[in-house]
C-alpha cells in the first residue's frame, strides 16, 4: 500500500468501526466515479476517520486489516466481530457497510497491473432499502449468506470476495426460497460437483432457459410446488424428489444440458 499521510488510517493496525453519514456516502460515490475515470488512483483513506463524514458505531467494535480470499473468509470474520451489534441494525446500516467497503477497498476492488476495475456503486455502497441492489454489496452479501445459511453454503461462499458470483445474485434476492429450511442443502446437492470441487457448469446461465437451470427453472418449480405442498416442513430428500427428473444431474442429464462452464 502507498504511504499514508497525516490523519490517515494506518492500514496495518486495528481501528474503531465507524459508519459513513449521508455526506460520507455521497463523498464515497464521488470517489468511485473518479476511480472509474482514473483507474490507477487511490481513494484517500482520511475519509475513514473524517468527523464530517463519519461517526463511531455503538457498541464499539474494533476492525483490523484482513486478507479475505473468499466470501466465506469475510463472513466468518464479520460474524465474529459483530456479535454484539443487533442483527436488525446490521441489516439496515448503509453507512457501516459502505465504510467497510472503503476500509477493505484493496480487497473488494484490487488493482491488477496498477489499475482497478470499479464496478457499479451498489457493489460497494450498501443500499439497504433497494430490493434490486441490497444483495449485491460484496461484504454485506457475504455476511448475510452465512447468517441465513450456516451450513451447505459453499456454492455461495467459496467464491472470490472481489466479485458477485451468479449463485449469490440468483439466490439471495429470492427470499421465498431462502426461507425454506432445507433449501440450501437442496441447492448444494443439486449444483455442487463433488468430483470437480466446484459448481456444476452452466446452471446459472441467465441467457438460456435449460433443464434444471438455477436462474430460471428452479424458482419456477419451487413456485409450482408451494401451491400444493408445505415446503417448510419437507426434508431435503423430500424436496429433491418433488423437483422431478430435470433436476437429477446424472451423466446423461449433464450431457443433455450442453452448457459451458460460466464461472
Amino acid at each position: 500500500m502507498p504511504g499514508r499521510s497525516r490523519g490517515q488510517v494506518d492500514p496495518m493496525s486495528k481501528t474503531q468501526l465507524r459508519r459513513f453519514n449521508p455526506d460520507g456516502i455521497e463523498a464515497f460515490r464521488r470517489e468511485l466515479a473518479e476511480c472509474r475515470t482514473a483507474p490507477s488512483r487511490d481513494i484517500p483513506l482520511e475519509m475513514l476517520t473524517d468527523p464530517m463524514l463519519t461517526e463511531l458505531v455503538a457498541p464499539q467494535v474494533e476492525v483490523e486489516p484482513r486478507a479475505f480470499k473468499t466470501k466465506g473468509d469475510a463472513a466468518v470474520y464479520f460474524h465474529r466481530i459483530f456479535h454484539g451489534i443487533p442483527k436488525q441494525q446490521l441489516l439496515e446500516d448503509a453507512g457501516l457497510w459502505t465504510w467497510l467497503s472503503l476500509y477493505f477497498f484493496e480487497i473488494v476492488c484490487p488493482k491488477h497491473s496498477g489499475v482497478r476495475k470499479v464496478r457499479n456503486d451498489y457493489t460497494y455502497v450498501y443500499e439497504a432499502k433497494s430490493i434490486r441492489h441490497f444483495y449485491r454489496h460484496l461484504l454485506f452479501v457475504s455476511y448475510r449468506t452465512l447468517d441465513i445459511a450456516p451450513t451447505h453454503n459453499r456454492l455461495l461462499l467459496s467464491t472470490s470476495i472481489s466479485s458477485l458470483d451468479k449463485f449469490s445474485e440468483d439466490v439471495i434476492k429470492r427470499l421465498y426460497m431462502t426461507r425454506i429450511p432445507c433449501f440450501f442443502e437442496v441447492l448444494d446437492r443439486l449444483y455442487w460437483d463433488e468430483k470437480r470441487g466446484r459448481s456444476r457448469p452452466g446452471v446459472t446461465n441467465f441467457s438460456k432457459v435449460t433443464a434444471g437451470n438455477l436462474a430460471h427453472r428452479l424458482p419456477i418449480r419451487i413456485r409450482q410446488l408451494e401451491k400444493t405442498y408445505d415446503l417448510h416442513s419437507l426434508t431435503a430428500d423430500q424436496l429433491l424428489s418433488l423437483l422431478g427428473e430435470e433436476f437429477r444431474f446424472d451423466a446423461d442429464t449433464t450431457k443433455q444440458l450442453k452448457l459451458s462452464f460460466d464461472g
